[in-house]
């Protein structure tokens, strides 16, 4: 069971969270901040497995988040919560270091399966933000016919600096618009090792964003 600190916006929907989130089950809630100011001393000593935040806070924003993150002496997972995966703000916050996002519908149950998967190791990433990662790594979307293969999940052969061609042709199928079921179904894996492996294509990211920032 992943301990899960809250970010949000506003006491009121701070508080509404928590309730939906102690219903819910599945996580333990150890704490919970409206401003990143106030919750940096508590994140160090609490050690979550998991920050869920706001793209936006009162005093701060995701990237924000996810630079204090990374110098705390253990990293928790940051799983962003937005009404909308497209979002101008997300793929940003995504490449500077949040390992997920949740589309937050208000709901309890939805949010504590987002955090379990997270736990997990798995993630998602809507059309637009496959086509934003595509165009991130410097690379243009597989034939759809070669993608479409059962063998283009086990293509090792590299795709880019640090992308290999399997994720290219994941990342062309979900930019295509297709859902996590049919890839499997295409693939012959399980839905949740189609989402360990964009959880892996987002730290591929975070070390794009690394190189990029050295350079």
């Amino acid at each position: 069971m992943p301990t899960v600190y809250l970010l949000r916006h506003g006491e009121p929907v701070l508080q509404r969270t928590r309730s939906l989130l102690l219903q819910a089950g599945g996580v333990r809630l150890c704490g919970s901040k409206a401003l990143l100011a106030d919750a940096l001393d508590e994140l160090a000593t609490l050690a979550p497995d998991i920050v869920a935040s706001d793209l936006r806070l009162v005093d701060s924003h995701a990237m924000r988040v996810a630079h204090e993150l990374g110098r705390l002496p253990v990293r928790p997972q940051l799983l962003l919560l937005t009404p909308t995966a497209d979002d101008l703000q997300l793929f940003a916050a995504l490449s500077a270091g949040a390992n997920a996002y949740h589309v937050d519908d208000g709901s309890g149950s939805s949010l504590a399966q987002a955090l379990a998967r997270l736990h997990e190791r798995r993630a998602m990433l809507s059309p637009q933000l496959a086509r934003q990662a595509l165009a991130a790594f410097g690379i243009e979307r597989s034939p759809l016919a070669t993608a479409r293969q059962a063998a283009a999940a086990l293509d090792a052969s590299p795709a880019g600096r640090q992308i290999d061609q399997a994720s290219r042709h994941l990342l062309t199928l979900l930019a295509q618009g297709l859902l996590l079921a049919e890839i499997a179904m295409l693939w012959k894996l399980e839905v949740a090792e189609i989402e360990r492996r964009i959880w892996r294509l987002v730290r591929l990211l975070h070390v794009r964003s690394r190189e990029l920032l050295i350079a």
